[in-house]
Parts: structure tokens; C-alpha cells; sequence
């Protein structure tokens, strides 16, 4: 079905005849091709259009900005390709992080370039139709493990279907609760790898000194405790996906280990005297910027090239727009199922629900969305929804900080209020600041010294 707006496509680059033949192929797949060929006409092209799905930028064009021109508002969720004339894992490495989908080689494979952009093409006609069909309806698209219809989840599963077919490792960047292990589980799913197992280790759960042992295994008598022979989680995951949530809690001797067996693809168990051969496809998370943790010393630069082969972000649910009342549907009809009841939701309380922020993400959703059910007969109103999450000004758990307080002093704040708040609960505390129970023993005890 044709869309009611055009859909444009912008082509930023100095070749003016690469620039012509780019913009008819995307004009024959039903784009309006906008061209640019400096930066500055770039910038007003973007400062104006709307309905952007998918930009070519040249890197020559644009890499004395520094990719900053990435981070502009008008290209969030909009599918980016960097196309340059050779080949440059560095670039293409830095230019993918900034928020680029692709990095393409001239001459480009225009057959691969029409079924990309046709395929996005189809999506968003199936998009704006489904959208128009269901307005006032609360369903969702689900893929995978994945539930959600806005267009930063199309984007998402449209990333993921493309990644999952191939053996590359995978990076999972985003917030606590945003769905990382569900995206995980997906991948592995549409792989090749599906029939095998999938084994999930969250490395700021394990003491720092049984990591070791729990990813490699042990040989029987190799340490004190060691009475009989473990099998690791590499072993375990054999053929299959690993799946390492919140990598920047491994700690850093084990983070230089790590690195040695995903580049010879064998290890040792603790305490063994052979080497075993290793086939397990990565899939890594972390809800830190992999930067930052790098520049604290909380990640290894090289671990980080070694696991980023492709760097995949997961959307706030603060993003996903109508998303944020199908999901609370969603759950409601699972709590409805599971307990023979009919109960619903007014519209109100899905006017609350699509104004709150969620800093604790879908994860956070679920849980407001299982105390409402329990408190309502029949109808989730106003009056299920916490106080606390109608208005933060007037709520006396709001954490105010003077400003010129150092990041120390308002971090150490913020723990003892949510800690308070949590009644002393130190799992859900470091679950509501997105952070591993490990890191908060940490800061808690450094407090005490």
C-alpha cells in the first residue's frame, strides 16, 4: 500500500555521478532522494526534512565534523549507511558506534542495496497500514522474544534478522530493563546456532574469584571446594550462543583470559592440563557507554573491539511511543490469563502510563502494571498508579542535589535514598539504579572506610 507522505532518503556526497545513480535507484523503490553535496547543505536539509528513513552519507563528506552529525535529533532512528572509497575497519568501527547502521565500499553492490532498501520500503508500508487499521488498538508486533510495534523496534528487528544470520559477536548497549537478554535469546533463536544450546552468565552476580571456573570449569582437586570435576559455561554452551550480561563486572585478569580463548578459540579448565577446542557464538551486554567503562578501567580496550564486531543499541521504553500502553496491555492479559479474571484498563490510567518516564524500563512496567492488578476489581484506574510516578516534585523520596556538589557526594545520595526507599533490599536497589549487586556491595563498603 502506497504511503499517504513521501518517504525520503537523503544522499550526502561529493561524487556527483555516484550521487545521480543513487538517487534513481532509490527513486525506482518508491524513496524521494534528497541530494547534498557539501556539508552545509547537508545540515539544511536536515534542519527541514521530515519522514526521513534511510541517509548515505559519504564519510569524506562529513568526517571533519567528527561524526558529531550522527548525534543530530532529525537522524535518531533513522537507518544511516557510511559509504567511503575503501575499505577502513577503523572508520567504519567509529562511525557504527556514533549510531551508523552500514559501512559500504564504492563502487557500491546495487543488487544488495535494492533489496536493503526494498525490504525497508515493504516494512514501512506495512507499518503506516497497520497503523492506520489498529489507531485505537493496544496490540503489538512480537519477534522473537521481542514485543513491540514502534519504529525504533522495527529498526531493531529489522538489525537483529540481519546479524542473527551471521556468526558475528554481538554487543547489547542499553539501559536495565530495556530487554537485553530477550534480545539475546532472539538472535540465537534466528541463527543457525538455535538447535544448540543458549547459556546466559551475568558476570556481576558470580564472586570475582569463581568467574574463572564458572566460564572455563574446573579440574577436580584444582582449588580448595574442587571435589569433583565442573563443566564451564563455555562447554556448556557448546555450538550454541553465550550470553554475557553486564561484561564490564568481569574482572580484568579474567577480562585478558576471556580475550585469549575468543581469538584461539580454546581454553583450559582451571586446574587442566589440555586444551578444549571452543564453537560458541558471543553475545555480550552491558547497560554502561562502553566507552566510559573503558576510560574507568572497568573494560579492555581489546576485549571490547573483540565482542563489539557489531554493536547493537536497545531503545528506552520512554522512546517507543504506543508501545508503552500496548505492553502494559500486554501484561494485564497475561495477569488476566494466568488467573481466570477480566479486569482492564481505563483511559486514564493509560494516559499515565504514556506520560511516565520509565527509568526502570519495561522491566519496571511489568512490576507497576502486577501491583495495579492486585489492587484493582475490575478496572486499573488513576488511583493504582504510585503517587510517586504521577509527580516527583511533591515526592519526599525526591533526591534534590545542590548544584557544585561533586559526583562523589550526589552518587552516594542517590544510593541511600533508593536503598531507604527499597527498605534496605539491596538486589531491587541496584536493580532500580541499573547497576550489578556486586558494584553496589562495592560502593557501599568503600563508604564505610
Amino acid at each position: 500500500m502506497p504511503q499517504e507522505a513521501p518517504v525520503y532518503c537523503i544522499i550526502a556526497d561529493t561524487d556527483h555521478q555516484h550521487c545521480s545513480a543513487l538517487g534513481s535507484l532509490m527513486e525506482e523503490i518508491g524513496f524521494t532522494s534528497l541530494t547534498c553535496r557539501t556539508m552545509g547543505e547537508l545540515k539544511d536539509t536536515l534542519n527541514i526534512v521530515t519522514n526521513l528513513e534511510f541517509a548515505f552519507l559519504s564519510l569524506d563528506l562529513i568526517e571533519d565534523d567528527n561524526l558529531d552529525l550522527l548525534k543530530h535529533p532529525r537522524l535518531i532512528d533513522v537507518d544511516i549507511a557510511i559509504i567511503h572509497t575503501e575499505d577502513d575497519p577503523i572508520a567504519a568501527s567509529a562511525a557504527i558506534k556514533q549510531g551508523a547502521t552500514y559501512f559500504f565500499c564504492k563502487p557500491l553492490n546495487f543488487e544488495f542495496v535494492t533489496d536493503l532498501l526494498s525490504d525497508l520500503m515493504r516494512e514501512l508500508n506495512a507499518l503506516e497500514e497497520k497503523q492506520r487499521a489498529e489507531h485505537n488498538n493496544c496490540s503489538l508486533d512480537q519477534f522473537g522474544l521481542l514485543r513491540g510495534s514502534s519504529k525504533a523496534m522495527y529498526k531493531l528487528y529489522r538489525t537483529i534478522r540481519k546479524v542473527a544470520a551471521t556468526d558475528a559477536s554481538v554487543l547489547l548497549i542499553g539501559e536495565s530493563g530495556t530487554g537485553k537478554e530477550l534480545a539475546a535469546q532472539t538472535i540465537h533463536q534466528q541463527s543457525e546456532r538455535c538447535d544448540n544450546p543458549f547459556i546466559a552468565m551475568n558476570c556481576g552476580a558470580i564472586p570475582p574469584e569463581l568467574v574463572e571456573s564458572e566460564l572455563f570449569g574446573h579440574e577436580k582437586g584444582s582449588f580448595s571446594g574442587a571435589d569433583k570435576k565442573r563443566i564451564g559455561y563455555f562447554e556448556q554452551a557448546a555450538g550454541g550462543t553465550l550470553f554475557l550480561d553486564e561484561i564490564g563486572e568481569m574482572p580484568m585478569d579474567t577480562q585478558v583470559k576471556f580475550l585469549r580463548v575468543l581469538e584461539c578459540r580454546n581454553f583450559r579448565r582451571v586446574g587442566g592440563e589440555r586444551n578444549v577446542a571452543s564453537d560458541v557464538r558471543i553475545i555480550a551486554a552491558t547497560n554502561r557507554d562502553p566507552l566510559e567503562a573503558i576510560h574507568q578501567g572497568l573494560l579492555r580496550k581489546d576485549l571490547y573491539f573483540r565482542i563489539a564486531q557489531f554493536p547493537l543499541h536497545m531503545p528506552p521504553l520512554r522512546d517507543r511511543g504506543r508501545d508503552i500502553v500496548g505492553l502494559a496491555q500486554y501484561f494485564l492479559n497475561e495477569f488476566n490469563e494466568k488467573n481466570g479474571t477480566q479486569k482492564h484498563l481505563s483511559d486514564s490510567y493509560k494516559k499515565l502510563v504514556s506520560e511516565y518516564s520509565w527509568p526502570g524500563n519495561v522491566r519496571e512496567l511489568k512490576s507497576l502494571m502486577e501491583r495495579a492488578y492486585i489492587l484493582a476489581n475490575e478496572t486499573l484506574d488513576t488511583e493504582h498508579f504510585p503517587n510517586e510516578h504521577m509527580d516527583f516534585e511533591d515526592n519526599e523520596d525526591y533526591l534534590r542535589v545542590p548544584v557544585g556538589s561533586s559526583l562523589e557526594d550526589a552518587e552516594k545520595k542517590l544510593i541511600f535514598v533508593t536503598l531507604d526507599a527499597s527498605d534496605g533490599d539491596k538486589k531491587k536497589t541496584a536493580d532500580q539504579l541499573g547497576v550489578s549487586l556486586k558494584t553496589l556491595y562495592n560502593k557501599l563498603n568503600s563508604y564505610e572506610e
